[in-house]
């Protein structure tokens, strides 16, 4: 993780330069691999990561203005408010670290691109877990951090972005 962020940092400064967008990226890039790694050690994901990657997504607006302010209006309920509806609907189902994720990468990543890695994260996680489950190393039952799933869509969606 840690040398795919040291990638991504040096690929943000390369494209850019050092200039406002390549630091906005870059500290939105840190805190979504924070919050990755704190959900894999304690399965819960902190609020000073989720606000810091809601407001290096606020940060982002005047440097990524290809997305609009509606699509990240939207972005931000596009994932997350159906995420909520299905905890809620089915208790356990997803944590709240997982919704305010979502909504906080929206306000970044715009209501398309959050669409896109949510699906990504998706994909990837069911195939962790058939993958773990045909070893025997989970079973039906068990529930597994999604933090770290949906940091790697959104990894990937920003990369498109760079």
């Amino acid at each position: 993780m840690k040398q795919l962020i040291i990638k991504l940092v040096y690929k943000c400064i390369w494209e850019w330069g050092i200039s406002g967008k390549s630091l906005v990226s870059y500290v939105f890039l840190l805190l979504l691999a924070a919050a990755a790694w704190k959900d894999i050690r304690t399965r819960r994901i902190p609020n000073v990561f989720v606000l810091g990657i809601a407001a290096a997504g606020i940060l982002s607006i005047p440097f990524f203005p290809a997305i609009s302010l509606a699509d990240r209006g939207i972005g931000i309920f596009c994932v997350s408010l159906p995420l909520l509806i299905i905890t809620l609907l089915i208790p356990g189902s997803f944590g709240g670290g997982d919704i305010k994720l979502t909504a906080a990468s929206g306000i970044f990543l715009g209501w398309e691109m959050n669409l896109r890695a949510f699906a990504l994260a998706v994909l990837i996680a069911g195939a962790w877990c058939i993958w773990k489950l045909l070893r025997k190393q989970l079973d039906r039952k068990a529930q597994i951090a999604f933090g770290p799933f949906l940091c790697i869509g959104i990894f990937t969606e920003v990369i498109r972005l760079i």
